[in-house]
C-alpha cells in the first residue's frame, strides 16, 4: 500500500550523488517528514529529508 502511495503521491524529487530519488513529504512545516522506497521495494521513514536519501543512495551505491 504504501509503494502504491508513494508512486501515485510523491511530491518531492531530490537527487544524492547522481541517483534521482522520488518522496512523499508531509507533516507540518516545522517538523516535516519524508517516505521513499529503496531499490529492495523496503519503505523509508524519516524525519529528515538528508536521511532518507543518505539512505536510499547507500542502499543503491552497494549495488552499483
Amino acid at each position: 500500500m504504501v509503494t502504491a502511495f508513494v508512486k501515485r503521491k510523491h511530491n518531492t524529487d531530490t537527487a544524492r550523488n547522481g541517483f534521482q530519488i522520488q518522496m512523499f513529504q508531509g507533516g507540518p512545516p516545522h517538523e516535516p517528514y519524508f517516505i521513499a522506497i529503496n531499490n529492495k521495494d523496503q519503505v523509508i521513514i524519516g524525519p529528515s529529508k538528508k536521511i532518507v536519501a543518505t539512505h536510499v543512495v547507500g542502499e543503491l551505491e552497494v549495488l552499483v
